[in-house]
């Protein structure tokens, strides 16, 4: 029977730097490949599966389990890409870093909620992207997110990214379509970085008028930009 494999970009140690646990020190897993394509993304070379390592459930298993002892950490981030591609993947590779009491993040696109049906409940905490077409130059994704948390349970927090382009009309909606499911979810209002194909922030104006959207409709509301480069870790 042929082994099980994904493509593995990368598996590290660092501090996580975005959204509830940040500054947490987390070793992260990162699978290659993504099913959007957005104007902004900060790890651009995870989508590209060509350059990945194919690592079967064992060998994937084996190398966090050491470098997680090693580093004595014990939260596991299962980011990308696109973690959720890999479902089955992360299906087998779930329950043995669970029983070395390990504790797993799944960080989500948050727009494919039949894979996620299939992990959930061996995930601890799911960090879920709510991408905005105005921001990234992509496709509208507001069905495929609906959907996706009409299944994520309650240890589901939400990042979305603002950047310069980023319409006030889409923060908002994004912000209904949490409060919808529960006005109590972790929200991060996440200003972008500036970086290549011409990203730059929001204007100071835009991230408080969006601040006050979110805290009208939601209690747990932070704007919190992406900390990696401002701490000069990866």
């Amino acid at each position: 029977m042929k082994s099980l494999t994904a493509p593995v970009a990368e598996i590290f140690c660092s501090i996580q730097g975005e959204g509830l646990y940040m500054g947490q020190r987390q070793i992260f897993l990162r699978f290659a490949g993504c099913n959007l394509a957005c104007r902004y993304c900060d790890e651009p070379a995870a989508l590209d599966k060509a350059t990945a390592a194919l690592m079967t459930v064992a060998e994937a298993a084996a190398a966090v389990t050491k470098l997680a002892r090693a580093r004595k950490v014990k939260n596991i981030s299962l980011t990308g890409g696109e973690p959720l591609l890999r479902w089955n993947f992360i299906k087998a590779l779930a329950p043995g870093l669970k029983k070395a009491g390990l504790v797993l993040h799944l960080e989500t696109n948050g727009t494919l909620c039949r894979e996620l049906s299939k992990v959930a409940d061996l995930m601890d905490v799911i960090a879920m992207d709510i991408k905005l077409p105005s921001a990234t130059g992509g496709k509208d994704c507001w069905t495929a997110h609906e959907k996706f948390l009409s299944c994520a349970p309650e240890k589901t927090f939400i990042k979305t990214v603002l950047t310069s382009k980023t319409k006030m009309s889409d923060l908002c909606k994004a912000v209904d379509l949490a409060a919808s499911v529960w006005d109590g979810i972790p929200f991060f209002l996440q200003p972008a970085t500036a970086g290549g194909k011409g990203i730059k922030p929001p204007a100071a104006g835009f991230i408080a008028e969006a601040c006050c959207c979110a805290a009208a409709r939601l209690s747990r509301v932070k704007v919190l930009r992406q900390q990696h480069p401002i701490w000069g870790v990866k």
